[in-house]
């Protein structure tokens, strides 16, 4: 499908499950993660992963409890996280299910810093930036789930964070609530070029690109020689019918520019690693 989806293009089924095979473990579903890469599997053509089938459930990201077990390793009441997101109960193989122990948290972080969108920043920020003290940081979509978590790791870790978002109200939230330096809401900029001089005069160490399309471009502009662009989204380009050329590749030349691109699923073996990192 080419274009925003909207409410016609899905619909609420219902079914019978049970438990019969061994090791199967029934949950229902707590909380749902509704991510930007679901949108690229809302089409036919070739991508990262498989498309969507028609007719069929969803998939995302979960937490929930276990209600019943046929498995030595999950009992009644065990908080999981699975894949079988989009629908309140499930049944699934023991195989397919990750149990949570939660530290004093809310338990839907394991969705948010503690769990996808968190593994995401984490990844992209030191396995795929090696992102240093006192580097400047620029961060498009900055209050989104992965932004957000971008924005705070290298506040962390002694970096100056450059933020843009799209409302006044998110503006506020990222200068006063996760304390970046400086936040701005890119609909009011007319020359994107420029302001992202002002900001930071001498230019950018890292940008951690969750938009692509004109954003890319501007920040390309800008970056210092030998800075990195670490592609982690593309939103500006999800629902475009007319997708934006990037112009200015001989500054990534010039520049020595590092542009990689990343997909967390290549990075499940280094969970372990984020999440006690992370918890601490």
């Amino acid at each position: 499908r080419s274009g925003n989806p909207n409410l016609n293009d899905f619909e609420i089924k219902e079914k019978e499950i049970s438990l019969t095979n061994k090791n199967n473990v029934l949950v229902k579903n707590e909380w749902i993660s509704v991510d930007p890469y679901m949108r690229a599997r809302m089409t036919e053509k070739k991508n990262y992963k498989p498309p969507f089938i028609l007719g069929e459930s969803m998939e995302g990201s979960a937490i929930g409890k276990v209600i019943q077990s046929n498995s030595e390793n999950f009992k009644v009441n065990d908080i999981v996280k699975s894949e079988n997101g989009w629908r309140d109960n499930f049944v699934t193989s023991e195989e397919n299910l990750k149990k949570i122990n939660p530290i004093n948290v809310p338990i839907q972080t394991y969705l948010g810093p503690l769990g996808f969108t968190g593994h995401t920043a984490y990844i992209g920020l030191f396995r795929i930036g090696d992102l240093q003290k006192n580097q400047t940081v620029l961060v498009s979509s900055a209050a989104g789930s992965v932004g957000s978590i971008v924005c705070q790791i290298a506040k962390i870790k002694g970096c100056k964070v450059i933020a843009s978002t799209g409302t006044d109200e998110k503006v506020k939230w990222l200068k006063d609530e996760l304390g970046v330096d400086e936040a701005f809401n890119y609909k009011k900029i007319d020359n994107l070029v420029l302001h992202l001089k002002s900001l930071s005069p001498d230019g950018y160490d890292l940008y951690f690109d969750n938009v692509g399309g004109e954003f890319l471009e501007s920040a390309i502009f800008r970056m210092k020689n030998f800075g990195k662009i670490i592609i982690c989204g593309r939103i500006s380009q999800m629902n475009t019918t007319q997708p934006h050329s990037i112009k200015n590749m001989a500054h990534v030349l010039v520049k020595r520019l590092t542009i990689k691109g990343f997909l967390i699923f290549d990075h499940f073996n280094d969970y372990d690693d984020f999440e006690k990192e992370m918890e601490n």
